[in-house]
């Protein structure tokens, strides 16, 4: 899980300098997009975002750190509305400027804050495209950083390490995501308590690498914990809370306790409607599910459905040919191959494995599923 708060700290310590009316006009943008962001105004935050880093130059001129802050925030918000490309081209604006303001290393710590921050961002963006080479580059560098700047034990290095272990989630390398996911949990608690927003998104995420090694009773604890923390902090409705609820219920299918998982897919797709609109990456995951949950329960026809319109929105959003959406193309041919529909079924196996041979290497659980699908037929 990924945030604008600490942006927003960054932000507040370069600002308490400025009096002037550029700057103070900046910081209300900023103030009003957070809060059309808050709304689900994706539209109008990124707009005022846009005109924010305007402000920002006017007063500092084109290399602002205040801008190339901004623009991170722009990176994640694009990114959470499942514009990667634009979300890409807003955390490359943020590196450009950072690389001409860090030229010397004894640059303030505001500026290393914003540095990692982005090059977080970045990282983050280059997973979720399945560029994974990439992404562990910049969030290698952010660790190594962080570490140096701030210390082991710092917040910016369990961003770092979480995000980076999220990373190692994805490519399978679970022990090194178990080790990153636990140091950063330590430090955290440390710091905060468990009653704290990021320490719950290690929680989430502990659960989430549970389910990847399909150890789902050893998961469900932390994805509970996660989802309860949140709730308490941020509300029932919060997306954050939301996405909670949906890796909770994500546990609750491996333990076969489908009603409850139902209910809470369900819910979680009428609020993300609502917050993002019907062609979300949120609501493509949360349809996968229940596609899954439906044909478990009995309801194949009903699976394909939803199963189909997840697939549709990820091609869209991720392309046809990326990991997570041939994940759906998996799950959709086995219902096909259960209904007695084996040519069908055979041509979504192959082209979900070539995508996972190519991203995710010939070793990956994923690749391997894929395989093994393709030879029952």
């Amino acid at each position: 899980m990924h945030s604008i708060l600490f942006e927003r700290r960054c932000l507040a310590t370069s600002f308490k300098f400025f009096i002037e009316p550029l700057i103070q006009q900046a910081v209300q943008l900023y103030e009003d997009a957070s809060a059309a962001l808050e709304r689900g105004d994706f539209a109008r935050s990124d707009a005022l975002h846009l005109e924010c880093i305007d402000l920002f130059q006017q007063a500092d001129g084109p290399n602002s750190l205040d801008a190339a802050s901004v623009y991170t925030a722009l990176a994640d918000l694009r990114q959470n509305s499942g514009d990667l490309d634009c979300a890409l081209d807003a955390a490359s604006q943020a590196n450009s400027i950072l690389a001409v303001l860090c030229g010397d290393d004894n640059s303030g710590s505001d500026l290393h804050h914003v540095r990692i921050q982005a090059w977080v961002q970045t990282g983050a963006i280059h997973r979720q495209r399945a560029e994974y080479i990439q992404s562990e580059a910049w969030l290698q560098r952010a660790l190594d950083l962080a570490i140096h700047h701030f210390g082991e034990d710092s917040e910016p290095a369990s961003d770092a390490r979480n995000e980076l272990g999220m990373l190692y989630k994805y490519t399978a390398q679970f022990d090194k995501a178990e080790a990153l996911y636990r140091d950063a949990l330590a430090q955290l608690q440390g710091r905060f308590g468990d009653q704290n927003s990021s320490v719950a998104a290690l929680y989430h995420n502990l659960g989430g690498l549970a389910h990847a090694r399909q150890c789902f009773t050893e998961g469900e604890p932390y994805a509970r914990k996660a989802w309860e923390i949140n709730r308490q902090l941020l509300g029932e409705n919060h997306p954050v809370t939301l996405a909670d609820a949906a890796a909770y219920a994500g546990l609750l299918d491996g333990l076969e306790r489908y009603s409850e998982s139902e209910r809470i897919y369900r819910q979680v797709l009428t609020e993300f409607t609502v917050l993002y609109g019907e062609e979300h990456y949120e609501i493509a995951v949360n349809l996968n599910n229940l596609a899954n949950v439906r044909n478990a329960c009995g309801a194949p026809m009903e699976a394909e459905v939803l199963l189909r319109r997840a697939i549709s929105i990820k091609e869209k959003i991720l392309g046809p040919d990326h990991p997570d959406t041939a994940l759906s193309l998996n799950n959709l041919g086995v219902i096909l191959r259960e209904q007695g529909r084996p040519d069908e079924a055979r041509r979504l196996f192959r082209r979900a494995l070539r995508s996972f041979r190519r991203h995710l290497g010939n070793r990956h659980p994923k690749t391997e599923l894929a395989r093994t699908n393709l030879a029952t037929l």
